[in-house]
């Protein structure tokens, strides 16, 4: 039994005599601990120190900036690695699950990693949201945790769960080091890895779980010098010039749109390639709003920020349908869209994808690109013998986009909702700075509402998963990017209690942020659970006030019931800098009647195509493009009588 205990502890690397008078290589620095089987070796603080400083400071050579970390002991040699370091800026958040979204934050800002830093046991667990959304949205995220030591495992010591590969797959990578050891020069190189894949080939989190032995802080602090890591070329994902001209030759004078989805294409000169490539093929492109591409978009581009609302209408999707298709950035958020999409006849579906992720939820993929989106673009229009399309097609969807644009003006006007706080918000936004948006409802409205603008800014939303959880972390690690700027924001009651706890981590962070306040989850009104008789528990209003949690975490708060007080308590906001709270008090079933009004208008499409025809349609856009088909569009909103009169003249 003896020689058996003795070699299964001499796998851990230590006799199995813990006794402090014994005679080991640290006898005079061992004390007797009872939650381990050989002591306390001080010298274990030292080497976890240098160890984590290795590491650390590799990370910061790669390129880190930012690091955000929770309180706990077993990380203390990480921790006190980062604030060794003076070219880490850190952060300390309480709360392990708004630290990981805080980061987050952060890290969709800068576009470059940022480091997060945990202690053992279950505070790995409250990073698992803003994991998967960095794994889904790709952000990249290294994820520190720090661990409880082998001899630790499984024997009900504190704070000591299996944490290796703890967030199965939805990392790029995991690495589980072992204990501080000689093994030490091989960190340098490691944290190069680690560092790029969480970059390469698509972005997104990285774990590496570190487990520490006590003691863990160390009475002497001496660090390693940091070798200069290696360079990293990454090259351009160029397609092929055979696939070039056969892309040219299948769209080339045929009926095409471009569809620039959820994700946020950040490849330098991308949006120019994109625009040319729409002038090229005279194709519409579909924004959404995530894409960025309707806030500074050219004019002489059909750039649609409103097919979420006239593709609502049956007459128009069933007559305007492409012949082939481009996607860029993944699916759009809109159902409409997605809808007309999956519809629509379109006998080339063309996918242009350079990650790893399969972005095809309608299944209606015939290409795949792996190629740099801009690249493509480039390819194509460089070939310079694209035919158009028709001019009166792209004429087509932007009459409409500007009569759905008229009617979002006309729609209550002197009522607080959705459609003129997103206008106000976008009105109000910085040039280049950046306007965050909740999930569900929030995101739905920025894109029915927010138009096209010639001011550049950058929507962001957390759409890798579609959560609501994080809203307020993730908009304060934005905000924490760019000091110098007001960033805004519009969130969800809903969201605002789910994250209620990350208030505290404003500081003095230049912030406005407008949270909706219909009574709960007003996304359910327009789903199926609005008819059944358990639709409250769906709706699930908040009991939290929000006023009281605001103030009593720092922050100003106005609440507004009507337009004017919320234009005034904006402007006092954007005034006075600081963290601002802004609740809007929305009356949830106008709030609905007043959708559903504004989405009529495709009716109005529908009634043109009826009253006049397909055949006649098509003669006005080709005699006078869009102007002629929004004039019919106009007359006929304003004027019930005008229909029959303009048939009569037609049909003479």
């Amino acid at each position: 039994m003896g020689d058996t205990l003795s070699a299964g502890l001499e796998q851990f690397g230590f006799s199995a005599n813990n006794n402090a008078n014994s005679s080991t290589p640290f006898s005079a620095d061992v004390t007797n601990d009872e939650t381990s089987f050989r002591g306390i070796v001080q010298a274990d603080a030292e080497l976890n120190f240098r160890w984590a400083g290795v590491l650390i400071d590799s990370l910061v050579a790669r390129g880190a900036t930012h690091a955000v970390m929770s309180p706990g002991a077993q990380m203390a040699p990480l921790a006190l690695a980062c604030r060794a370091n003076p070219n880490l800026k850190i952060t300390v958040v309480i709360d392990e699950r708004s630290a990981a979204f805080y980061a987050l934050g952060i890290a969709r800002a800068t576009r470059n990693p940022v480091i997060l830093i945990c202690t053992s046991g279950s505070a790995t667990g409250h990073w698992y949201p803003a994991v998967m959304e960095a794994f889904s949205g790709m952000i990249p995220l290294i994820l520190l945790t720090a661990d409880r030591a082998p001899e630790n495992q499984d024997r009900c010591s504190a704070q000591a769960i299996d944490q290796m590969r703890v967030f199965g797959p939805h990392v790029r990578a995991s690495h589980h080091l072992p204990l501080p050891d000689n093994s030490i020069d091989s960190l340098q190189p490691l944290a190069s890895r680690i560092y790029e894949q969480s970059l390469w080939p698509a972005p997104g989190p990285v774990h590496v779980n570190l487990p520490f032995r006590d003691p863990l802080v160390p009475k002497t602090r001496t660090k390693l010098p940091t070798v200069k890591p290696p360079v990293i070329h990454r090259s351009r994902i160029r397609p092929q010039l055979e696939d070039i001209i056969d892309v040219s030759a299948t769209i080339s004078g045929r009926k095409g749109v471009i569809v620039c989805g959820a994700t946020e294409i950040e490849e330098e000169g991308f949006p120019e390639a994109l625009y040319q490539l729409a002038r090229d093929t005279g194709s519409p492109v579909i924004t959404d709003p995530m894409s960025n591409l309707r806030f500074g978009a050219p004019d002489d581009v059909c750039v649609l920020s409103r097919a979420d609302s006239f593709l609502r209408s049956k007459e128009f999707s069933n007559n305007f349908q492409p012949e082939w298709v481009i996607s860029f950035g993944g699916p759009p958020t809109a159902k409409p869209v997605l809808t007309w999409l999956l519809k629509s006849p379109a006998t080339d579906y063309i996918i242009v994808d350079s990650t790893v992720r399969w972005p095809d939820p309608l299944l209606r993929v015939t290409h795949l690109f792996r190629s740099d989106p801009a690249s493509f673009c480039r390819g194509i229009s460089a070939r310079g013998n694209v035919i158009p399309a028709p001019k009166h097609w792209a004429d087509a969807f932007r009459a409409c986009e500007t009569f759905i644009g008229k009617r979002a003006g006309e729609i209550n006007e002197s009522s607080l909702w959705e459609a003129p706080i997103v206008r106000n918000l976008v009105e109000s936004v910085a040039e280049n700075a950046i306007l965050f948006s909740g999930n569900s409802m929030s995101i739905r409205d920025f894109d029915s509402f927010s138009g096209t603008t010639n001011k550049k800014f950058r929507l962001v939303a957390n759409r890798g998963t579609n959560g609501i959880d994080g809203s307020i972390a993730t908009l304060l690690g934005l905000a924490s990017t760019q000091p110098d700027k007001p960033t805004l924001a519009m969130i969800g009651d809903m969201a605002f209690s789910h994250d209620v706890g990350s208030l505290q981590l404003a500081h003095n962070h230049n912030v406005t942020l407008v949270v909706l306040n219909n009574g709960g989850g007003a996304i359910f009104d327009y789903l199926p659970t609005s008819d059944i008789p358990e639709y409250d528990d769906f709706l699930c209003p908040p009991s939290i006030n929000i006023g009281m949690a605001a103030r009593a975490a720092g922050w100003r708060h106005w609440s507004s019931t009507d337009l004017e007080s919320f234009d005034s308590a904006v402007n006092q906001a954007s005034a006075g800098g600081g963290p601002c709270l802004i609740e809007a008090v929305i009356d949830r079933r106008a709030s609905v009647s007043n959708h559903k009004s504004f989405w009529e208008a495709a009716s109005k499409i529908d009634q043109i195509f009826v009253t006049h025809g397909q055949a006649h349609i098509q003669k006005i856009l080709e005699d006078e493009g869009d102007k002629g088909l929004l004039g019919l569009l106009l007359e006929d909103s304003r004027d019930p009588q005008s229909s029959t009169s303009t048939s009569a003249m037609a049909a003479a």
